[in-house]
């Protein structure tokens, strides 16, 4: 094996794939390797997104098919539902494995991909980067991880929050479900937790439904009787799959130095409000596409995020963490009262200046100036 690259990329998840598929595109002089800690990587997560007018076609861009698509949203809390019509938008699902799997055959023969090398090491030296893995040493130039680097002391500080979540795909006997409308947030009560049930529709007998919580110290052990609470009401089915994951709900991460590239959780490309990754991963990668990783350029390769949307989203997340039993009723105004259209670009990373006022205009002032006064006032 050749042990001397321009760039090695850590982690062959979706961050990994969707730049490398771009990257290779403009810049075959390169050699890259990708390695990968696990032989068959397990991965059943669905990865999903909005897409319309102004919004990175994922399609197009990534030669990638959704395994579904819907023009219709509903949320809910108690005796009370919001039902939207969000064409010319729509949400869509992409399968995890068939859309890595995708992503990597447009890297083929393009770069070497090599499974079963778990990073021991790693060490900086002038010109080169030492690769330290289980079974050989590698040397690169420039090293690109997308490992979730995230450590426990940056949850120490509020408002740091988990997104657990646990989901099973099931068919059931029945027909349970409206393939025509997701069920993006069914809130329930809870005084410690924002929780909520997240249901995909892909047939009349067949669909995700997951159970998720904002959480300051989530319990999978809890969730997952939370989840079999929610499986409840299917009475007979039989259960395809579960997914279940920790996204970090965090504004803090981690930066370029060293020849060293941080991408993915620990780079802070998953939105800390919302936990969604997909878009702005694209967002990244069509910000760098054109360009070449070399001497003195990497932090021009770095994720920066929306400072404005941060600002926004730091807000959010101390409602979430100091007043989670009021969350719901915070979507639920904000659905009922602002254009959808306007709520689908702010969650995707591109709000007009228009789109900011109607959602400012549209949530409950109060809460929000609770949250404002408790981020600043300690």
């Amino acid at each position: 094996m050749k042990k001397n690259y321009d760039i090695v990329v850590i982690g062959a998840g979706l961050a990994s794939l969707m730049f490398l598929s771009r990257y290779v595109l403009k810049n075959k002089s390169q050699s890259i390797l990708l390695i990968e800690k696990n032989n068959n990587k397990n991965i059943n997560q669905t990865f999903c997104i909005w897409q319309g007018p102004g919004l990175i076609n994922i399609q197009k861009t990534y030669n990638l098919k959704p395994r579904h698509v819907w023009n219709k949203i509903e949320i809910a809390y108690g005796n009370e539902n919001i039902c939207k019509d969000i064409t010319p938008y729509s949400y869509e699902c992409f399968d995890g494995p068939e859309t890595l799997k995708n992503l990597l055959k447009q890297c083929k023969n393009k770069i070497d991909f090599k499974q079963g090398l778990d990073v021991k090491k790693i060490k900086n030296h002038k010109d080169l980067i030492e690769i330290n893995t289980s079974k050989s040493v590698i040397h690169t130039k420039y090293l690109i991880d997308s490992r979730n680097m995230i450590t426990n002391k940056q949850y120490e500080s509020p408002p740091s929050l988990k997104q657990v979540f646990i989901g099973n795909e099931i068919l059931s006997k029945t027909e349970k479900f409206n393939p025509e409308v997701i069920k993006l947030m069914e809130f329930n009560k809870n005084k410690k937790a924002v929780e909520f049930v997240y249901t995909l529709p892909f047939s009349k007998n067949q669909g995700l439904v997951e159970t998720t919580l904002f959480s300051k110290n989530p319990s999978f052990i809890k969730i997952k009787k939370l989840q079999n609470e929610s499986l409840f009401k299917y009475k007979k089915f039989k259960s395809m799959k579960q997914e279940k994951g920790v996204i970090p709900m965090i504004l803090s991460r981690q930066y370029a130095s060293n020849n060293n590239l941080p991408i993915g959780l620990s780079a802070g490309m998953a939105r800390p409000s919302t936990g969604y990754s997909m878009m702005r991963v694209a967002q990244w990668v069509n910000s760098i596409e054109k360009k070449q990783i070399k001497k003195n350029n990497l932090k021009q390769f770095q994720f920066e995020p929306n400072r404005l949307l941060n600002w926004f989203d730091s807000i959010f997340l101390t409602v979430c963490y100091f007043w989670p039993n009021k969350v719901p009723m915070l979507f639920m105004k904000l659905f009922g009262n602002v254009d959808v259209r306007s709520i689908i670009r702010f969650m995707s990373d591109n709000p007009s200046l228009k789109d900011i006022f109607f959602i400012i205009l549209g949530m409950p002032k109060k809460l929000m100036i609770h949250g404002l006064f408790k981020k600043y006032v300690k």
